[in-house]
């Protein structure tokens, strides 16, 4: 059973903003990466968002009538970009595991539509979560304890925007949340990080 144009419209609109928000971050990153191979990383998986972005907008117009972009574009331009490549690092972590269990969250809604879009977007994620994981994790081992300070900091920083881009704010009890809580543990237990207090 389809959902019906009002419901998905709104969740198209959500998703939209979550690929630009992904893409914003990934192009900060390019500055800030430490080598060559970084910057090309960041640089692919920045287009490869604004491909996903096109992926959800072609839909969402033929929905609503308007611009996907102009519909999102305010709000994606306020979350801050990260000023080091520690925080490229650690915000692009949690932002790409959000955007992840979200993704995951939805294939449970029961619309073609919706699943097509699903299916194109999330042939890329598992790369994209992989590198961005290995770029903390290269920067937190064997890190001095200011290192890992600051990465604290970033992690709490980023935490609370990661977890607003989820459709219900981040709430304990959303499906969504406890997906993107847990995803991330290994890796922060492993960077010798913890989960922020609320």
């Amino acid at each position: 059973m389809a959902l019906p144009d009002q419901r998905l419209i709104p969740l198209l609109e959500r998703q939209g903003f979550r690929e630009l928000v992904s893409a914003h971050l990934f192009a900060a990153g390019v500055l800030l990466a430490p080598s060559i191979d970084d910057k090309h990383m960041l640089a692919d998986h920045a287009s490869e968002e604004l491909s996903h972005f096109e992926v959800v907008s072609a839909l969402y117009e033929k929905l609503a009538g308007r611009t996907l972009h102009d519909a999102v574009r305010d709000r994606a331009a306020e979350i801050p970009a990260p000023s080091t490549w520690l925080e490229a690092a650690v915000a692009a972590f949690l932002i790409d595991r959000a955007a992840a269990s979200q993704l995951l969250e939805y294939k449970s809604a029961d619309d073609l539509r919706l699943s097509g879009v699903i299916d194109e977007i999330t042939e890329h994620e598992h790369e994209h979560m992989t590198a961005v994981g290995t770029a903390l994790l290269d920067q937190c081992r064997g890190a001095s304890a200011a290192t890992l300070k600051a990465a604290s900091a970033h992690l709490s920083r980023w935490f609370g925007i990661a977890s607003g881009l989820l459709d219900v704010g981040g709430t304990p009890d959303s499906r969504a949340a406890s997906a993107f809580v847990e995803s991330i543990k290994p890796t922060l237990s492993a960077c010798g990080l913890a989960l922020p207090q609320a």
